[in-house]
C-alpha cells in the first residue's frame, strides 16, 4: 500500500516546531538575561552596602574625635584605627587650623570601598574665661577676677582703685584698651575674638530649655513661644518653694522679661526671653549661698547693696548686655554677647566645670558643648 504524502501537512508541522524552536530559544535568552540582570543587581546591591557600611565608619571616625575634642579641647594628631563589628575600619586624623578651629579627616573601609569625610569644628568656649564678652567691658573699682580673667571681642575701659590685683585681659589685636588708676598687676594678653555666632542658642535650643520648667512655673500670656509678651515680678524668690521640672531640676521660664525683688535664695534657673532684672539683697540666709543659673536673649542686670557684699554661685548666658551694680563675691562664669558693665568692688572666680553646673541646671548641658560643627563634607576619592 503506498503512502501518500500531503506536502501541505508536512510544511504546517515544520513551521510549528520552527516557531517551538523560536520559542524555546526566546525563553533561553530572556531566562539568561534574567539571570545576568540578576547577578548585576547583586553586585550593584553588594557595592552599595559596602559602600555603605564605609561611610558609616567613616562617621564612626567623626564621632570619636568629636568626644575626644569635648574632653580635650586642644587635641591635634592621629587617633589611629578602630574595627566595628561588620569588619569594616576606620581611621581619623585631627588637624589645627587655628586656635579653635580644628579639621577632622575620618575614613572608613571595607573590602574595596573607601569613604572620607571632612568635619570643621569650632572648639572655642562660652565659657572660658571668668567673664565673657562679645563686646566692650567696662570695669570700675577694684575687681577681683581668678586668673582665667576677662575675655573681650571689643574694647576695655577700666577705671582701677589702688591696690587693684592681679586682673588678665584676653583681648584680639584690633581691640583698645584705655585704663585710669592702678595699672600695676593689669596683664594684656592677645586672642582671637569668640566666635559669637558658633556659640549662639538656636530656636530648637531655647525651646529645650523652656521645656525643663515645671507648669507652674512656665509664664507665656499668648501661649506662642518666643513671642516675649510676658512680664513677670517676682518678691524674695526662693527655689525651694519651685517645683520640679521633668528635668528633676527648679526653672523658671517667662517668655518676656523677669524682675527678682528683695531676697534671692535657692537652687535653680532663670529663663528669658526678654531681660532677667536682679535688684536686692542675696544675702538671706548666710550659711548657704544662692546657686542660679540665669539664661536670657535680652540683657541681665543685677543691682545688689553697694554697702554690704552679696554672694552668689552664679552661671550668665546672655546674648544681650550684662550690667553689675553693687558689691557681690560671685563664683561661676558670665558670658554676654552684648557689653560688660562692673561697677564697684566685686570678686569673681571662675567655675565652668560641666559636672558641677550640671548638677543644678540642665541649661549649661545645652549651652556648653564646646564643639560646635561647622561644615560637614564627604569627599571625593
Amino acid at each position: 500500500m503506498k503512502r501518500v504524502i500531503n506536502l501541505k501537512e508536512c510544511g504546517q508541522q515544520g513551521m510549528v516546531m520552527l516557531i517551538v524552536l523560536m520559542v524555546l530559544m526566546a525563553v533561553s535568552m530572556l531566562s539568561m538575561a534574567s539571570m545576568l540582570v540578576v547577578g548585576t543587581d547583586l553586585k550593584i546591591s553588594g557595592h552599595y552596602k559596602r559602600s555603605a557600611q564605609a561611610f558609616w565608619a567613616a562617621e564612626a571616625g567623626v564621632q570619636k574625635a568629636l568626644g575626644e575634642l569635648r574632653d580635650n579641647r586642644d587635641f591635634v594628631g592621629d587617633l589611629g584605627s578602630d574595627s566595628l563589628s561588620n569588619d569594616a575600619t576606620f581611621s581619623v586624623e585631627v588637624v589645627e587650623l587655628s586656635s579653635f578651629l580644628k579639621r577632622v579627616i575620618a575614613t572608613g573601609r571595607i573590602g574595596s570601598s573607601v569613604k572620607r569625610l571632612e568635619v570643621i569644628v569650632n572648639v572655642d568656649s562660652a565659657f572660658e574665661s571668668a567673664i565673657n564678652a562679645g563686646g566692650d567691658v567696662i570695669l570700675d573699682g577694684k575687681p577681683r577676677i581668678s586668673s582665667e580673667g576677662v575675655r573681650v571681642n571689643g574694647n576695655a575701659y577700666l577705671n582701677l582703685d589702688a591696690g587693684t590685683p592681679e586682673l588678665n585681659l584676653y583681648m584680639p589685636s584690633s581691640s583698645t584698651l584705655t585704663v585710669d588708676g592702678d595699672t600695676t598687676d593689669l596683664h594684656r594678653l592677645e586672642k582671637e575674638a569668640m566666635d559669637l555666632a558658633a556659640i549662639k542658642l538656636t530656636d530648637e535650643q531655647w525651646y529645650e530649655i523652656a521645656q525643663t520648667a515645671n507648669r507652674n512655673s512656665y509664664y507665656d500670656n499668648d501661649g506662642q513661644f518666643g513671642t516675649a509678651d510676658t512680664s513677670v515680678t517676682i518678691s524674695d524668690l526662693d527655689f525651694d518653694d519651685i517645683p520640679e521640672g521633668p528635668d528633676g531640676h527648679r526653672t523658671i521660664f517667662v517668655d518676656g522679661d523677669v524682675y527678682i525683688n528683695g531676697q534671692l535664695s535657692g537652687i535653680g534657673t532663670i529663663v528669658a526671653s526678654g531681660k532677667i532684672i536682679c535688684e536686692g539683697d542675696f544675702r538671706a540666709n548666710p550659711s548657704t549661698t544662692p546657686t542660679v543659673s540665669m539664661i536670657a536673649k535680652d540683657d541681665v542686670l543685677l543691682n545688689f547693696d553697694t554697702e554690704a557684699m552679696s554672694m552668689l554661685n552664679g552661671l550668665v548666658y546672655t546674648e544681650g548686655d550684662y550690667e553689675l551694680h553693687g558689691k557681690i563675691k560671685y563664683w561661676g562664669v558670665v558670658t554676654a554677647f552684648g557689653s560688660v558693665t562692673i561697677q564697684n568692688p566685686s570678686e569673681f572666680t571662675n567655675n565652668n566645670s560641666a559636672n558641677y553646673w550640671y548638677t543644678y541646671s540642665s541649661a549649661y548641658n545645652v549651652i556648653s558643648d564646646p564643639v560646635d560643627i561647622l561644615s560637614w563634607t564627604e569627599m571625593t576619592q
